[in-house]
């Protein structure tokens, strides 16, 4: 409150309340035009107690709180009847700094919950139905310990995956559709679909549509349902199952219909890939070996014609395959030529399973697992690994926006720069080892 407005006599007294609980938020441009606009704004803070607190704004941006101490006290006072009256005093503020969520890892958690688990097909199901069962999140001791602050959750619903995940509800969404999870219409509850069944009714489904000649562009949900339980003599499949399997690999065409879906190939394969490497846990797969494996899984109506073309799997072409942020490279031979520029042929080439998702959330940390993975790297190799990272929207990197890549590359460059020694390699390109041992 500036000088001039007041006279330098006006009384200045503690409120009945002092000093009462305040605290000052530094708003974004961003935020203060969404709270200063006539439609409705709000700003919802979401965490654990042991998390770094999120705050979400209308628009789904997330952004850390950090507190930023003030050399000066700050005074908060407001106009009373007998002069001005002292709420409080701050030595401190919270500042918003931009994150990009961890949803996916939070996500898996919280559905692990469930008590009934993942989702693998009615007839598997035992005979409570779920609608029996509440759904509310009960506060109980883990291991005799309360000071823990974790919950035992009979049922995982909204309420609580909103609670425990720091994201916004489209964010959210996007995830469960992606895991894929589904939220059973009756009870409210979310389950995943577990992963073997899902590829069982993924399978059905595609052989569905080549005996009903079902265009695969033009998948409607509805007609999907109806056709796999009329297969199965009755209800044993679940229409949101379905509904999440086709979400899962497929891309909307809602311009055809609310429901109606058009299978996605590169999905596929990238979830065949995942299946492939998690069945012998990390050990390294030749190319020639994984490519069999791959095109041995993959419906024949959604061959990719990448997959067969080896030129497309040389060491210097991996960061750009579909397994690209699932798997890197190593070879062999001499690992001086994985930094040549021709790189290394696909025949010469392993692929050592690692997926972004079990990868640590926080830049130093990610850099330094990486390094851990491999003693050498070039920016190009790493930058799959650092996407979800940056505030990009994903589908404008799985197009191959410039602008998008742009982002990503300059902000791996600065991770780099702090946590690693970059010397240029035998075909000049830069090489990096970590600086971070």
């Amino acid at each position: 409150m500036s000088a001039q407005a007041h006279d330098a006599s006006q009384k200045l007294s503690a409120s009945v309340g002092y000093p009462e609980e305040y605290r000052l938020l530094e708003l974004t441009p961003e935020i203060l035009t969404q709270l200063e606009g006539t439609e409705k704004s709000t700003l919802v803070i979401r965490g654990r107690e042991d998390d770094v607190a999120v705050l979400v704004d209308s628009e789904e941006r997330t952004y850390q709180l950090h507190t930023a101490h003030t050399s000066n006290g700050l005074y908060l006072v407001t106009e009373g009847p007998e002069g001005l009256e002292l709420r409080t005093k701050l030595n401190q503020t919270f500042e918003l700094h931009k994150t990009q969520p961890q949803i996916r890892a939070r996500v898996l958690e919280v559905l692990g919950w469930e008590t009934r688990g993942s989702f693998s097909g009615v007839e598997l199901e035992d005979q409570q139905s779920p609608s029996q069962s509440d759904g509310e999140d009960v506060e109980m001791a883990v291991d005799g310990d309360m000071s823990v602050g974790k919950s035992v959750v009979r049922h995982v619903t909204d309420a609580i995956l909103a609670r425990h995940v720091q994201a916004g509800e489209r964010q959210l969404r996007c995830v469960l559709a992606e895991v894929p999870a589904f939220r059973h219409a009756e009870s409210g509850h979310w389950r995943i679909v577990e992963p073997a069944y899902c590829l069982e009714l993924l399978r059905l489904i595609l052989a569905t549509q080549i005996e009903r000649d079902w265009s695969l562009d033009a998948l409607d949900a509805k007609e999907v349902f109806l056709a796999l339980s009329s297969d199965a003599g009755g209800d044993a499949l679940l229409s949101e199952a379905v509904e999440a399997v086709l979400g899962k690999f497929s891309t909307p065409a809602f311009d055809r219909g609310p429901k109606v879906y058009a299978i996605d190939s590169r999905r596929v394969a990238r979830f065949l890939a995942e299946q492939i490497f998690a069945t012998e846990g990390a050990r390294p797969w030749p190319v020639s070996e994984f490519l069999a494996a791959l095109q041995a899984t993959m419906p024949p109506q959604l061959q990719l014609d990448d997959i067969s073309d080896l030129e497309n799997w040389r060491s210097k072409a991996i960061p750009q395959s579909l397994v690209r942020d699932m798997a890197y490279v190593s070879t062999p031979i001499d690992s001086q030529q994985l930094f040549t520029p021709s790189g290394v042929s696909a025949e010469s080439t392993l692929l050592n399973p690692l997926s972004r998702s079990t990868l640590p959330h926080e830049p130093r940390a990610r850099m330094c697992r990486m390094f851990e993975a491999r003693s050498r790297w070039t920016a190009a190799e790493l930058q799959p690994f650092f996407e979800d990272l940056v505030d990009v929207d994903n589908a404008l990197l799985e197009s191959g926006d410039v602008q998008a890549q742009s982002t990503v590359k300059k902000a791996v460059d600065s991770w780099l720069l702090k946590f690693g020694r970059g010397v240029k390699g035998a075909g000049g390109e830069v090489v990096y080892s970590s600086r971070l041992n």
